[in-house]
């Protein structure tokens, strides 16, 4: 798990890379598999099994049958990464993502139903478990215990199932991304790393997946019933959110849309209600209570960064008219405002650099999610005396520009002693100051390594 993690910060590309060639060994092993079981099918020379009279331990009812479908359906999750993933394809992304989904779908119903007929022509009855699996003994029959085919496909099938975590860190951080971007959870985990790669999310889900590890020993079968419900609850969700768009817009089609979505949802509605009620003491239980614990607590961090927004909102200031600042030849006491965004901690640490310093520079960094117009207007309207420069950062990095840029303008002030202010608000209780970054204290820590003499920090209290 920590060498998958370190493979995907490296990036998208990077990962894909590598995880491609046990993914496409896996594909031709069963293909291949298929093939020669139909080939030696045809040709008349197959190894059929005796069967087995094996006593039935459950009649067959619906219930029964809703149970083989609940299951079924289990192995057709993973396909929602490609719906959460639709960013990280070349444009245009939403076609090729489509036609990703239909080539998935088409390899995996082919596989299914390839393995499922020979397993009926060879009368394969076997009941999987520790010692062998129903691929395993199905490449017996079609290959032969020693043969080079059983081994590969064998090899194969261990690679693709160490690597299947993938599909959590291909999926996971991109929506993590999503409901932080809208105020649901910290904002740290809507920022891009250096690799393009959302790091946080990717160091979070392996955090939280090695804990689950832990308390439930590596038994497989335990966590199993905690992933099924967690994905269809997802699924119906999806599905009915899905209805209701179509609902509201009526476009084109919406009623056929509206009847494919709405069978959707019955039918994992369905599914997460068998599981729920065959798997609820197993385990299904956890995620039954933690679920609503989540919303609760998505809630309760989108109130706060509400609240934040509120406080630090800039609307109600009315524009200021200030004189330019000349400048002078002599300057005695230069000051740098780092500023993240224009807000009222921001003006409060403005003003105390005009009380102390005779020349004000104020230094923002770019890493492509600033609205510049925006910023310029609203910067003319209220710090019009003062420069703003805006400095881009390549590898959307915030600290290393800043940096970089103190060091050269205290070069061109060689003598005095320049104030470095950096703004910072105080969260009302120290939990709530997990939501946000902590910029501050790594700028600190950059600069004091780079040996800048003065660092105030103006403390706004929300």
């Amino acid at each position: 798990m920590f060498l998958i993690m370190l493979v995907n910060l490296r990036g998208v590309k990077e990962s894909g890379n590598l995880f491609m060639i046990p993914t496409y060994a896996f594909i031709v092993g069963i293909f291949l598999l298929v093939g020669v079981g139909l080939y030696r099918q045809v040709t008349g020379d197959v190894v059929i099994l005796p069967l087995e009279n094996i006593p039935a331990k459950e009649p067959l009812e619906l219930f029964f049958l809703l149970r083989a479908f609940s299951a079924g359906c289990s192995a057709l999750t993973g396909v929602e990464a490609i719906s959460d993933g639709v960013l990280a394809f070349k444009p245009p992304e939403w076609k090729n993502a489509r036609l990703t989904l239909i080539y998935l779908g088409v390899i995996l119903g082919a596989m299914f139903i390839g393995i499922t007929y020979l397993a009926n022509v060879y009368h394969l009855v076997v009941i999987p478990g520790e010692s062998e699996t129903a691929v395993s003994h199905l490449a017996r029959l079609v290959f032969g215990s020693g043969s080079i085919p059983y081994y590969f496909l064998q090899v194969s099938t261990l690679l693709i199932l160490l690597l299947a975590a993938n599909t959590a860190y291909a999926d996971f951080p991109r929506l993590c991304y999503f409901l932080a971007r809208d105020g649901f959870l910290p904002r740290q985990l809507s920022i891009l790393g250096d690799r393009l790669v959302y790091s946080n999310g990717i160091i979070f889900l392996t955090v939280a997946a090695a804990i689950l590890v832990i308390i439930f020993k590596g038994q497989v079968s335990a966590i199993i019933p905690l992933y099924a419900v967690g994905v269809f609850t997802s699924f119906t969700l999806s599905q009915l959110g899905m209805v209701v768009r179509w609902w509201h817009l009526k476009t084109t089609g919406w009623q056929a849309s509206i009847l494919i979505n709405g069978l959707g949802a019955c039918a994992t509605l369905t599914v997460l209600t068998v599981i729920v009620m065959t798997k609820f003491v197993a385990g299904a239980w956890l995620v039954v209570v933690a679920i609503p614990l989540s919303v609760w607590l998505f809630l309760s961090i989108n109130r706060h960064y509400k609240y934040v927004a509120e406080r630090l909102s800039t609307n109600d200031l009315a524009p200021r008219g200030y004189i330019p600042r000349l400048r002078t030849a002599q300057v005695s006491h230069p000051a740098i405002v780092i500023m993240g965004s224009l807000n009222r901690g921001t003006v409060e640490a403005l003003d105390y650099a005009r009380s102390i310093a005779d020349e004000i520079i104020a230094v923002h960094v770019d890493i492509g999610s600033t609205d510049r117009v925006k910023l310029q207007t609203r910067w003319e309207e209220l710090e019009s005396d003062i420069q703003l420069v805006i400095l881009d950062s390549q590898y959307r990095s915030l600290v290393e520009p800043i940096v970089d840029f103190v060091i050269g303008y205290e070069k061109e002030h060689p003598g005095v002693l320049s104030t470095v202010i950096i703004p910072s608000f105080v969260t009302r209780n120290w939990w709530e100051s997990l939501l946000h970054n902590q910029t501050t204290w790594f700028l600190k820590a950059a600069l004091l390594g780079k040996r800048s003499r003065v660092i105030t920090t103006v403390r706004y209290y929300l």
